[in-house]
């Protein structure tokens, strides 16, 4: 059923057996899981059916770090969650990402690949995704007559990444949501507080509120938070009210450990010395009936317990030339009077590639569209892992919001880590493409004294605030996604990743959301949920 609980009288108390908080990828296959058992559930979704400014604002809340976007544009709040902004680039995160690596610390996941993997096919079929041999690129390569790019299996591997639609969740699932007779999804219900005993190891009931509406309060045997990895720690901070410091905070760890996958694109361009249609798999995708696939290069899991970088991952799309570029930006610069970063870079472009300034000037001095000169670019975007890193934070701010709570700022940052992962996947991805004889690159990302550029692109995948870990000490939920010390509390998140690899999260997310609903049947079977 779907509701709107602007409807409800004022004071209403819902009862379920599973209580869900967010109403995206995560909370809806929650819910959808469990809709074919005996339990009840009750899912509560702060928006509505479509986009609302006055509940989106509610997400609004300052950056205190390095660049991000505005926290009110970085997620989506209404039924479906990030889902109805999302790309649909899906894939699993690799064995080595759920290892504890030597050198980087904070890493290590309870649990293993192989524990998720089960979870991961049946994950395939909510992002609409085909399920033939998924992740096996070379299976498609042969299937499909593509190439297979014969890259150092000790440096870089091919990954085909599997297109969702993309899947909104919110519009896939209406259907199967309003006719689910044990689940009642509440629209416009804005969860303000946990309650719990007064020893806050038991939550009670949620206290939620629609905009100049009624308030409302739920009590259930569990509760689930899928808010994302923004607003999930900022309802444990304000659930304060036996616990001052935030519900399952007691090692002020809740908010830290912010990651996001960050990205340049490009940060490099190369001239193919083969035609671009014989590697075309790599640089566009193919649909099939049921989702579609698109091959990249990543770092090997070899690589990534050899050395001390986090993981990457490119995706070689058609680029303009260098040559032509750097003319645009000389002449820009000379119109203003204002010489670029790196100038020397600029002039070493134009005169190593001749036929792309002569493509610029015949494009400018004739009215030309096509080029002069044909030649096949690619600008590779690279997207890189954030290692974890306790400063990195999600806290809560003086401001509030029209329920007068706090607001949540972030203060995302990198380090040399991140930027050595920048250099040395694109001095791989240099060597490699010479090797094989894919083409020459140009780079500037390779110089002693490049820096970030004025724009780093973000994932908003936000991950690592809840972090798992078998140690209250050094995560807030076990291994099962409950917080620690709270018996009855747990979270479905990317918030909840130790580390989070090069792969987006959405497939991941689904899956252990999978992984939980396995779970609550079973306690449920056997009496103890």
């Amino acid at each position: 059923m779907l509701i709107d609980s602007r409807g409800l009288p004022d004071g209403t108390v819902l009862d379920a057996d599973i209580c869900i908080v967010g109403g995206g990828p995560a909370g809806i296959t929650l819910a959808l899981e469990l809709a074919d058992s005996p339990l009840k559930v009750i899912l509560l979704e702060s928006g509505g059916m479509d986009f609302e400014p006055e509940t989106q604002e509610l997400y609004a809340g300052p950056n205190l770090g390095f660049q991000y976007d505005p926290l009110d544009e970085a997620r989506l709040r209404f039924l479906g969650g990030s889902s109805n902004h999302w790309a649909g680039n899906c894939m699993p995160l690799s064995p080595v990402d759920f290892e504890k690596r030597d050198w980087m610390a904070h890493s290590g996941w309870p649990i293993s690949y192989d524990d998720l993997h089960p979870h991961y096919m049946r994950a395939q079929t909510y992002a609409e995704l085909q399920t033939e041999q998924p992740y096996d690129y070379a299976h498609w390569a042969e299937k499909l007559g593509a190439a297979n790019l014969p890259v150092d299996p000790e440096y870089l591997k091919t990954v085909g990444v599997n297109e969702s639609p993309p899947t909104a969740f919110g519009y896939t699932y209406e259907d199967r949501l309003r006719a689910a007779g044990s689940l009642a999804v509440y629209l416009h219900a804005n969860v303000l507080e946990l309650e719990t005993d007064d020893t806050a190891s038991t939550v009670t009931g949620v206290q939620a509120a629609c905009i100049d509406g009624p308030r409302f309060r739920v009590t259930a045997r569990r509760y689930v938070l899928c808010a994302g990895g923004i607003e999930t720690p900022r309802l444990l901070f304000l659930s304060n009210r036996v616990q001052q410091a935030g519900l399952g905070n007691g090692h002020d760890l809740v908010g830290r450990f912010f990651a996001d996958h960050a990205a340049i694109r490009p940060v490099a361009r190369i001239l193919l010395s083969r035609p671009r249609e014989e590697i075309e798999l790599y640089t566009k995708p193919v649909y099939f009936d049921t989702g579609g696939l698109m091959a990249t290069l990543a770092s090997s899991d070899a690589l990534l317990r050899r050395e001390e970088i986090g993981g990457f991952i490119f995706h070689l799309f058609p680029a303009q030339s260098p040559g032509e570029l750097s003319l645009t930006t000389l002449y820009r610069a000379l119109r203003r009077a204002d010489p670029p970063p790196y100038l020397s870079t600029e002039i070493g472009n134009v005169l190593s590639d001749l036929d792309g300034a002569v493509n610029g000037v015949w494009k400018w001095g004739g009215k030309h569209r096509g080029d002069l000169i044909e030649r096949d670019w690619l600008g590779p975007w690279l997207t890189f892992e954030c290692v974890p890193n306790p400063e990195s934070r999600v806290l809560l701010v003086d401001e509030t919001d029209r329920f007068g709570q706090r607001r949540i700022g972030l203060d995302w940052r990198l380090t040399e880590t991140e930027m050595r992962t920048v250099k040395r996947a694109t001095q791989i991805l240099s060597q490699e493409v010479g090797r094989i004889g894919l083409g020459r690159t140009w780079t500037a990302a390779l110089r002693e004294d490049f820096d970030w550029p004025g724009h780093v692109a973000r994932g908003k995948h936000h991950c690592g605030t809840t972090r798992m870990s078998d140690d209250p000490r050094t995560g807030v939920v076990d291994a099962d996604c409950r917080v620690h010390g709270v018996s009855n509390l747990y979270i479905g998140s990317s918030s909840v990743f130790p580390t989070h690899g090069y792969a987006n999260p959405t497939l991941t997310i689904v899956a252990m959301s999978i992984r939980m609903a396995d779970l609550f049947k079973t306690d449920a079977r056997t009496g103890h949920l």
